[in-house]
């Protein structure tokens, strides 16, 4: 008996195998289409169906080198680091440190005066959700009226916060960079930690491979970002002076690799099942769908009866998305590393096909689309 059951596990093994082949085979192949019809450098990709992920990738790491991508290169998430900071928060949140209602001021109390009174009320909720009503600072010019002199990466935060909370307020529901730096000020606070330490202290745990900043700026060998410039396609060298602030981070700065990503997806779709105790089931499930249209780092949408939850990242030079559906634990993610206009469609034109590579999955077909 016991030799049967190794021979079955085994004959299961290999079959898996085969299977996770022809899908990636398949993923690869559609990439390889889609940079060489719309000029993009490199693109890696995943299917995630319950514990099963399916990597493609495709292209170099830049259009000036024949260095191919792999599932290990590491590319720009952008504001899909949002969901990064979020978690952090829950974790302070399920230490007793934090909780979503908690104010701003309360941490920061020699922050407040009369100047900012239109913000004394919001909280880590209001931040995380977007609703704090902060300017957005998603626009480089934004930052041309700041004065920053703080040594730190902690102080600068400081800085950049006495200077936003001085500013008009904006609608609810304004997209906020500005935001999510208030919010990891809250995690630091509580946590008597940088968030800089925090996160990667977590992504050590996980034993996942990043990087804060470019991922060029770490190894040449990783991705490069391009950009449109005197109507050609521009790679972007590590010196390159095009970066985003130090005390940005939270709101979008982290560089992870396609199976790292993915394996990062999993833990929200296992953690919204309650199938791991990294985080509470009910926290990750108010992470995505506690407030309408935008949660805690998290899109969502309901598409008849499926709940989605999805975030894009970008800043300007790599374009990160990801979609889940977290009752079905099934999702994708694409990575390219240039995001102009025509890119992004791109990346919504793979979107699509990913997703009819995603059904044939999850109904045991295997053949190719």
């Amino acid at each position: 008996m016991k030799k049967i059951i190794t021979l079955c596990f085994t004959l299961t093994t290999t079959l898996m195998l085969a299977q996770n082949t022809q899908h990636s085979k398949v993923i690869d192949s559609l990439l390889q289409k889609s940079i060489k019809e719309n000029n993009i450098p490199a693109m890696a990709a995943a299917v995630i169906n319950g514990d099963n992920v399916f990597y493609g990738t495709a292209g170099t790491i830049s259009n000036k080198s024949s260095e191919a991508v792999t599932n290990k290169t590491l590319f720009h998430i952008g504001s899909n680091t949002k969901a990064f900071t979020s978690f952090l928060a829950f974790q302070q949140i399920e230490k007793g440190n934090l909780s979503l209602e908690t104010p701003f001021f309360s941490l920061f109390p020699e922050l407040k005066n009369d100047k900012n009174s239109a913000y004394h009320s919001i909280t880590l909720k209001d931040l995380l959700s977007h609703n704090a009503q902060v300017q957005p600072f998603t626009a480089g010019t934004e930052f041309l009226s700041l004065k920053i002199t703080a040594k730190t990466t902690e102080s600068k935060r400081v800085e950049f916060a006495q200077q936003v909370l001085a500013q008009p307020t904006v609608e609810k529901g304004t997209y906020s960079n500005a935001g999510y730096v208030l919010a990891a000020m809250m995690i630091e606070k509580s946590a008597k930690k940088s968030y800089e330490n925090l996160l990667a202290d977590f992504m050590k745990q996980q034993n996942w491979d990043y990087s804060f900043g470019f991922p060029n700026k770490k190894s040449l060998n990783h991705a490069w970002g391009h950009w449109v410039e005197n109507n050609e396609l521009t790679a972007l060298p590590s010196t390159h002076s095009y970066k985003l602030e130090d005390f940005m981070l939270s709101a979008g700065d982290l560089s992870m690799n396609i199976v790292d990503y993915s394996s990062w997806l999993q833990l929200h779709l296992k953690g919204y099942n309650s199938e791991i105790g990294i985080l509470k089931s009910e926290n990750f499930k108010k992470m995505h769908f506690e407030v309408d249209n935008y949660s805690y780092g998290w899109g969502n949408a309901v598409q008849g009866t499926q709940k989605l939850s999805f975030h894009d990242g970008t800043t300007g030079t790599f374009y990160t998305h990801a979609i889940l559906i977290p009752e079905n634990k099934l999702g994708i993610t694409i990575f390219a590393n240039a995001a102009d206009e025509k890119h992004m469609e791109a990346i919504y034109e793979m979107q699509q096909q990913l997703i009819s590579q995603l059904k044939k999955i999850t109904n045991g077909n295997n053949s190719k689309p």
